[in-house]
């Protein structure tokens, strides 16, 4: 009996040992990169985000302020709250054009995704408040 329960245990450890080490190599990376691999005929990364960044901003923000006055109307968030939220979104508005304005029409990459985490961030403190009254 002893010996079975050694196999079995020595049979589980030798297939999950490859599968657990598969698992945990990275994912962006190939396993094994030659020496003579070159980049260099690879397009350069880009910049902008492609394609109506601005609107998708600006559509994210009307979702946003079409939640902040039901919250208000249901009487999930106070009047206070709701100028607050607002004046939130005004800004986030304000930069989202002021970028698009600056870089002709695009808005870089890295200052899209900072608007968009922004957005977030205001989402969450309308759904927050909403919870919370």
């Amino acid at each position: 009996m002893r010996s079975l329960t050694l196999k079995a245990a020595l049979a589980a450890f030798l297939v999950s040992a490859p599968l657990g080490i598969a698992f945990a190599a990275p994912m962006h990376e190939p396993h094994f990169r030659s020496s003579d691999h070159d980049d260099s005929d690879a397009p350069p990364p880009t910049t902008y985000v492609t394609g109506g960044q601005l609107s998708a901003v600006l559509n994210d923000l009307r979702d946003a302020d079409a939640r902040i006055q039901s919250d208000q109307h249901l009487k999930l968030i106070t009047p206070t709250e709701a100028r607050g939220l607002e004046a939130q979104a005004a800004t986030i508005r304000k930069a989202a054009v002021a970028d698009s304005v600056r870089d002709g029409g695009m808005i870089p990459a890295g200052e899209y995704h900072q608007l968009m985490a922004r957005i977030s961030g205001l989402d969450d403190q309308v759904g927050h408040d909403a919870f919370r009254g």
